[in-house]
């Protein structure tokens, strides 16, 4: 309650919100969510480890690239390549759902707030000290708007890794088996 107290009233500062604490809320939402940053860089590496280690058993174990090293060679580090572009796009993409999620709050979040938030206190104190604590309890609604979030985002990024690191890597290999190693 402290922290929510604390943020509210900070980003609210000496002119109280009208209706609702919106900076109030964002700033709780945006200070929640920055912790999914972490771990859906840690997402997108696993699934890259994952995709290179994949490659590098499949081209040892194709018979046909055995009868030609350097073509081997070529495929393998066409294909580490093709990856590890896509990795640094699909960070990119992925780290983009999430400030998107946080810094777009819905109107319906909006919507769903009690409308007769009461406001405790003596008048004579500062804005620090005018809000009660049931009216901090209903800010604390903004946790179930994050799990709202957080159920979107772990269904839209694992469509992100994977659009960013399976198809866009095939897409670029294929580009450039059929450019370059076409030519050779």
């Amino acid at each position: 309650m402290e922290n929510v107290r604390k943020l509210i009233t900070e980003a609210d500062g000496y002119q109280p919100h009208l209706i609702a604490p919106e900076q109030g809320y964002r700033r709780l939402i945006e200070s929640t969510l920055i912790t999914i940053k972490s771990p859906v860089e840690a997402v997108v590496d696993a699934v890259h480890s994952i995709l290179k280690n994949l490659v590098r058993k499949l081209i040892k174990e194709t018979t046909e690239l055995k009868q030609y090293p350097s073509l081997k060679v070529e495929v393998m580090s066409a294909a580490y390549e093709s990856l590890d572009r896509m990795r640094i796009e699909s960070k990119i993409a992925t780290l983009q759902l999430v400030d998107m999620e946080s810094n777009y709050l819905t109107v319906d979040f909006f919507r769903k707030l009690p409308q007769d938030v009461e406001k405790g206190g003596n008048p004579t104190h500062s804005i620090f000290d005018s809000y009660n604590e049931a009216y901090l309890h209903r800010v604390a609604i903004v946790l179930s708007y994050v799990h709202m979030v957080v159920g979107t985002l772990r269904h839209s990024i694992p469509k992100s890794v994977v659009y960013c690191q399976v198809h866009e890597a095939k897409r670029s290999l294929f580009n450039r088996f059929f450019t370059e190693l076409g030519a050779k």
